[in-house]
């Protein structure tokens, strides 16, 4: 299995984690299931250290509160653990469930792309045109170093010829 697949099945097993939670969030029959197995505190021995019965517990909640839930419950939601023949799974219907994926996809497409640095055709593209381009100017770079090479050496001939003919002059000179 090389990175990609590897890349592909992260993804996949991520989508699917995440759709489940999104389910067992809007299915009030799991959630209520679900609600058995977890403690409404943090530990769930909070009430005996507290001296608290669970029927005093009030839940009489501010939107502050809620809000406060919300994040605590994300949090926790990577806690939860559910034996998933617990839940009641003749309610899932495979049509809707794909229709989930594909809206979630929709949705956060752009992000996973983001966060994961991941490649799109477009980019493809835009690096095979940056790849094409840099190919014909390094030919032509090519090109360009041997003319000068060559016009180099028909220089460098010239030259020597005439600083030979310029010894033949000084020495003619030097000696008369």
């Amino acid at each position: 299995m090389d990175a990609m697949e590897a890349v592909a099945v992260i993804i996949l097993i991520a989508a699917i984690v995440i759709l489940i939670y999104y389910y067992l969030l809007n299915s009030p029959a799991t959630m209520d299931k679900l609600r058995n197995y977890v403690p409404t505190s943090a530990d769930a021995h909070m009430n005996e250290i507290l001296g608290r019965s669970s029927e005093d517990v009030e839940y009489d909640l501010t939107k502050e509160e809620v809000q406060d839930d919300k994040d605590d419950s994300e949090s926790m939601s990577k806690r939860i653990k559910v034996r998933l023949s617990d839940i009641d799974m003749s309610s899932l219907n495979n049509e809707a469930f794909s229709n989930k994926i594909d809206a979630f996809f929709d949705a956060k497409s752009d992000q996973l792309i983001k966060d994961w640095s991941l490649a799109t055709t477009n980019d493809l593209e835009e690096l095979e045109s940056k790849f094409n381009e840099t190919t014909a100017n390094v030919d032509d770079l090519d090109k360009s170093f041997k003319e000068f090479k060559k016009s180099s050496e028909e220089f460098q001939k010239v030259t020597e010829d005439r600083l030979d003919d310029l010894d033949k002059r000084i020495e003619s000179l030097e000696n008369k």
